[in-house]
C-alpha cells in the first residue's frame, strides 16, 4: 500500500510540472475601496440631475396673463378651467385651460390641454360671480399648504453647515494622521543613515565636544565591546550652551558618524491643549525608537518639557508635568532597553527638573562654549569655502578680532561680507568687507543718512575722543580698534570700538579699574569742553555700574565690603523657584553695598578727569580730526597722537576707593 501510494505521488507531482500554471488575474486598479466622501459627493450629484432631468420634462408652458387679461377673456367664455389657490387674503393664483381666440383654432383643440394660462388677481366678487356664472368653466378651489416648502428652506442652510464642515473635519483628520486615533502618535521625523550627510568634518571649533561623544559612537557601532568588559554607555547626554554655538550641529553628526537611525523632535512637539497628548507621545516615539534599536532620539529645547516641577504657583498637575513624568519612566524606568541613546539641547539648564540631570537619564553633560580663537578660525575655514575672497584676506585677524562671537555670529559675517561685496559689484569679498561685516555684526549698521545738527556732531566728537583719548593712556585697558562718529544700529550716535588682543576669561582689578575710567572718559569730556553734560552717556553709565557691582557684590574687590558674595540674581530668574528669595543681606548692608559702588565709580570719573585735563591737546586735535573725516582706525589714532604704544600715565590708583562722606 506504501509503494502504491508513492508511485502515486510521485505521478501526480511529475502530471503537475508538465500542466502550465493556470493564468493568474491581474489586479485592478479599481479594486480599491472608494472614500465614503466622494461616494457621498457623487450620490448628490447624480440626485441632483435627476431632479433637474424630471423637473425639465414635467415642467409644461404656460401663458402668463395680467388681471385684465384674464377677466377680458373670461368675459368672452374662452375659459375652459380654473384651478383657484389662494396665497393671501385678497391675492389669489388661478390656473388652467382656456380656448383660443384666434382664427383657425377650434375650442376642442384647445380643450386637449395645448392652450395653458396661469395669472395672479386680487379675487373681488365681480370676478366670482362671473366664473359661477359660466356653467361651463369647470372651477377647482385648492387650498396649497406651504409646509414642505418651508421645511425645505429651513432645513437647507443646515444641512449645507453639516456638509461643509463634515467635508473640512474629514480632511483634516486623514491628513493630521488617517484617523482621530492617531492624535496622540510621536512627531518624530526619523532619518534613516543613508540619509545624513553631515558628520565631525562639517563641525569646527569643537574639539572638547566631540571627543566626549566619541564613546557614544563607539558603543553604537560596536556594542559588544562594552558588554564584554562590563561598561554601561550613558544613557543620555545634554549639550547645553549659548544660542547658535552648533549644540543642534553636533547631533547630527554624531548621527551621521554612527549611522544608525537619527529620530529628531523639539520639546515644543509635546505640547498641546489635550491633557494626555504628551504623554501618549513620548510613549510611542520610544516605542518606535526600540523597534530601530541601536538608535539615537535627540530632542531639542528639552527645557519646552524638562523645566522643574513643584513650582508652587498655580498647582502642579498639568499637561507638561505629565509629559516630563512620562519621559523620566521611558529614560530610566522598569521597561527601558539598551540602544537607545537619548541627546538633548538647551541654553537654559538651570531651570531643568533634578530628576532629569541624574546619574542614570542624563549621565553625560557636554557643555558647548563659545569658541576660542583657534576654534573662530576653523569656524571661519568652514563657511568661508561658499563665497569667494580675494588672495589677500587674513582670517586670523579676523578670528582675533572676533572674541565672543559664537558659530552663528560667525556664519552671519561671512554671509553679510559676501552680500557687500556683491552690493559694491566685486567678484569677490575683501578684508574690508569682512572688517565691515564683523563691526555691522557687533555694533550694528553704519546709519549715514541720520540727520545729525552740528552741535550734536561736535558733542560726539568730544565724547568718542575721550573715551579713545582715556583708553590709550590707562595701562590695562584693551586696544583701540576704530573710533568713529558715523550712527551704527539704534542708540549709537557714535562708537569707540575695543578688540582684546587675546581671548580672556578672567579680568583683573586693575583691568576693570580702566575700564571703568574709559568708560566714564565721555562724560569727562564733555564736562571739560562744553562745560555742560549730555544724555550720551546713558548706556556708558549704566555699564559702568553693572561693572562696579560685579566688582563690590561678586568678585570682592571692596576692601570695605570684603570677600563676601552679596546676592546671587545675575542670571536669568526661574519664576517657579527664585521669585520669591530674599538677597540675604539687611538693608544697612544694602546701603554699604551702594556706596561702595558709588565711590568706584567716583574714583573712575576723578582719573578720567585728570587724564583729560593733562591731555587736553591730544582731545581737542583727536575730536577735530573726527569731525573732518568721521572714522579713525587704531593704527591712525596712534599715529596722529603720537603715541606708538601703550603709554603708562603715572596717576596713581588706590587700592582703597575714597569714602564718600554722608549726612
Amino acid at each position: 500500500m506504501n509503494g502504491n501510494s508513492n508511485k502515486d505521488d510521485y505521478k501526480k507531482k511529475e502530471e503537475n510540472k508538465k500542466s502550465p500554471p493556470p493564468p493568474t488575474q491581474p489586479v485592478l486598479p479599481s479594486s480599491r475601496k472608494t472614500p465614503q466622501m466622494a461616494i457621498f459627493v457623487w450620490l448628490l450629484v447624480f440626485l441632483s440631475l435627476g431632479v433637474l432631468f424630471v423637473y425639465n420634462h414635467s415642467r409644461k408652458e404656460y401663458n402668463e396673463w395680467e388681471q385684465t387679461k384674464f377677466e377680458k377673456e373670461l368675459s368672452d367664455g374662452n375659459i375652459l378651467t380654473a384651478n383657484i389657490s389662494p396665497e393671501t387674503e385678497k391675492v389669489f393664483y388661478i390656473e388652467g385651460k382656456y380656448k383660443s381666440s384666434q382664427p383657425g383654432e377650434s375650442a376642442a383643440e384647445a380643450g386637449n390641454g395645448d392652450l395653458l394660462y396661469k395669472t395672479k388677481v386680487i379675487y373681488t366678487e365681480k370676478i366670482d360671480e362671473m366664473l359661477r356664472s359660466h356653467a361651463s368653466i369647470v372651477r377647482k378651489i385648492e387650498n396649497k399648504d406651504p409646509w414642505f416648502k418651508n421645511l425645505v428652506l429651513m432645513l437647507l442652510p443646515v444641512m449645507l453647515i453639516i456638509g461643509v464642515f463634515y467635508f473640512l473635519f474629514s480632511r483634516q483628520i486623514k491628513m493630521a494622521g488617517k484617523g482621530a486615533m492617531q492624535f496622540g502618535k510621536s512627531k518624530a521625523r526619523m532619518i534613516m543613515p543613508s540619509d545624513k550627510k553631515i558628520t565631525f568634518n562639517d563641525v569646527a571649533g569643537a574639539d572638547e565636544a566631540k571627543e566626549e561623544t566619541k564613546e557614544i559612537i563607539d558603543y553604537l557601532k560596536d556594542p559588544l565591546k562594552f558588554k564584554m568588559i562590563g561598561g554601561r554607555i550613558p544613557k543620555g547626554a545634554l549639550l547645553m550652551g549659548p544660542p547658535g554655538t552648533g549644540k543642534t550641529l553636533i547631533a547630527k553628526a554624531i548621527a551621521g558618524e554612527a549611522q544608525v537611525p537619527f529620530f529628531s523632535i523639539s520639546g515644543s512637539d509635546f505640547v498641546e491643549m489635550f491633557v494626555g497628548v504628551g504623554a501618549s507621545r513620548v510613549r510611542d516615539m520610544f516605542e518606535q525608537a526600540r523597534k530601530h534599536a541601536p538608535c539615537i532620539i535627540f530632542i531639542d529645547e528639552i527645557d519646552a518639557v524638562g523645566r522643574s516641577r513643584f513650582s508652587g504657583i498655580g498647582g502642579g498637575h498639568d499637561e507638561r508635568e505629565q509629559t516630563l513624568n512620562a519621559l523620566l519612566v521611558e529614560m530610566d524606568g522598569l521597561e527601558t532597553q539598551e540602544g537607545v541613546i537619548i541627546l538633548a539641547a538647551t541654553n537654559r539648564p538651570d531651570v531643568l527638573d533634578s530628576a532629569l540631570m541624574r546619574p542614570g537619564r542624563f549621565d553625560r553633560q557636554i557643555v558647548i562654549d563659545l569658541p576660542d580663537i583657534k576654534g573662530r578660525r576653523q569656524i571661519l575655514d568652514v563657511h568661508i569655502k561658499n563665497i569667494k575672497i580675494e588672495p589677500d584676506v587674513n582670517l586670523d585677524t579676523i578670528a582675533r578680532g572676533t572674541p565672543g562671537f559664537s558659530g552663528a555670529d560667525l556664519a552671519n559675517l561671512i554671509n553679510e561680507a559676501a552680500l557687500l561685496a556683491a552690493r559694491l559689484d566685486k567678484k569677490a569679498a575683501g578684508m574690508s568687507e569682512l572688517e565691515e561685516a564683523r563691526d555691522k555684526v557687533r555694533w550694528g549698521r553704519e546709519r549715514k543718512s541720520r540727520k545729525i545738527s552740528d552741535r550734536e556732531r561736535k558733542i560726539t566728537a568730544f565724547h568718542e575722543a575721550g573715551h579713545t583719548v582715556v583708553s590709550l593712556l590707562c595701562p590695562n585697558s584693551e586696544p583701540i580698534h576704530k573710533v568713529t562718529i558715523i550712527p551704527r544700529g539704534i542708540a549709537y550716535l557714535g562708537a569707540t570700538m575695543h578688540l582684546p588682543e587675546e581671548d580672556r576669561y578672567t579680568q583683573s582689578k586693575s583691568e576693570l579699574v580702566d575700564e571703568l575710567a574709559v568708560l566714564m572718559g565721555g562724560r569727562s569730556a564733555e564736562q571739560l569742553v562744553f562745560n555742560e553734560i549730555t544724555s550720551g552717556a546713558s548706556s556708558d553709565i549704566e555699564q559702568a555700574t553693572k561693572i562696579a557691582k560685579l566688582m563690590v557684590c561678586t568678585f570682592g574687590m571692596s576692601v570695605k565690603m570684603g570677600t563676601m558674595q552679596y546676592g546671587s540674581r545675575e542670571g536669568h530668574i526661574y519664576f517657579g523657584r527664585d521669585i520669591g528669595k530674599s538677597e540675604g543681606f539687611s538693608e544697612e548692608t544694602s546701603r554699604e553695598i551702594d556706596l561702595e559702588i558709588k565711590a568706584f565709580i567716583d574714583s573712575a570719573k576723578k582719573r578720567a578727569d585728570t587724564i583729560l585735563t593733562e591731555n587736553r591737546i591730544k582731545l581737542e586735535l583727536l575730536a577735530n580730526k573726527l569731525l573732518e573725516v568721521e572714522t579713525l582706525d587704531g593704527v591712525e589714532v596712534r599715529k596722529l597722537l603720537g603715541i606708538a604704544e601703550k603709554a603708562v600715565v603715572e596717576i596713581p590708583v588706590d587700592a582703597k576707593p575714597p569714602e564718600v562722606k554722608t549726612v
